[in-house]
């Protein structure tokens, strides 16, 4: 009787101690799921929808950490990354202007990998931005917002309506894999589209890049950059990370003899910039699981 008595005590201890821990550990956050729609108002993207569950889409909601010199940081960040060049309708975008480094292959985009000259650069650029990005493997919107010193403050939930933060886009067009191995390399073809954009004009005029809250669970992105907001106008040598910039770029590898084996290495080259509007607004919206 007592080893029975003794197995009931133990058994509702363990019962007593695991609903204190749940009580303690308080109610799960809630867990959401997301939607970007691109507006019919957006002058450069065709309007269309995209959720986090589909197939050749990835919508992405969160709070980014950062870590430096031991202080730690915080961003709001909103994604719309497109796997299939069919779903990247972007249209009607004008370039201007831009340079170009006369030792690389500049515009090596599907249909236009002849040498180029100066005046044909714009019209090269125009026509790969516009036109189907067949080959191409993602694009990818990142809009992120300023870093605050906790994640409280970082937290988009905690914006009233019609609240307005300055962002920050990152756009990536990924023909090859210039991260991976050297086989994925192509000097002629298949070049990348990396697009940085600071959110407050180079004019000084206000905000270009910027998120507002709509309502309780919708959020809009609103972009309207020309990528302006930089130290150079000729061909630069480096890029500074706080130029704005709409570059190309592409990997090649060179092989080396070393003693009696042969290696590769691996350089990635920035051909050609230029100067271009681009206008979207894209609306995130979350539902609860």
């Amino acid at each position: 009787m007592k080893r029975h008595a003794l197995a009931g005590i133990v058994g509702i201890s363990v019962i007593a101690v695991v609903a204190m821990a749940v009580l303690a550990a308080g109610p799960r956050p809630v867990q959401y799921t997301w939607k970007a729609v691109i507006l019919p108002a957006s002058a450069n993207l065709e309007a269309a929808t995209f959720n986090d569950s589909d197939e050749f889409a990835n919508v992405s909601v969160f709070i980014r950490e950062y870590m430096s010199g031991g202080i730690k940081q915080y961003a709001p960040v909103f994604i719309l990354e497109m796997l299939g060049p069919t779903l990247v309708g972007m249209k009607d975008m004008v370039v201007s202007g831009g340079g170009y480094d006369p030792s690389l292959v500049a515009c090596g985009f599907p249909d236009c990998q002849n040498p180029i000259l100066p005046e044909a650069l714009p019209t090269c650029w125009q026509t790969f931005l516009n036109g189907p990005k067949i080959g191409y493997q993602r694009v990818t919107f990142m809009h992120e917002g300023a870093r605050f010193p906790t994640k409280e403050t970082a937290d988009f939930a905690g914006m009233v309506s019609g609240e307005q933060r300055v962002m920050r886009l990152y756009l990536r067009i990924q023909g090859q894999d210039a991260m991976g191995p050297c086989d994925q390399c192509d000097t002629l073809n298949y070049h990348q589209v990396e697009g940085d954009a600071h959110g407050d004009s180079a004019d000084g005029s206000g905000l270009d890049i910027y998120l507002t809250r709509i309502n309780e669970n919708t959020w809009n992105v609103v972009v309207d950059t020309n990528f302006d907001r930089r130290t150079y106008e000729t061909w630069p040598t480096s890029f500074n990370w706080n130029d704005d910039k709409l570059w190309e770029s592409y990997c090649e590898c060179v092989s080396e003899k070393v003693g009696k084996r042969s290696i590769q290495t691996k350089s990635i080259q920035k051909s050609s910039w230029v100067r271009a509007n681009l206008g979207y607004q894209m609306q995130f919206t979350r539902t609860s699981k």
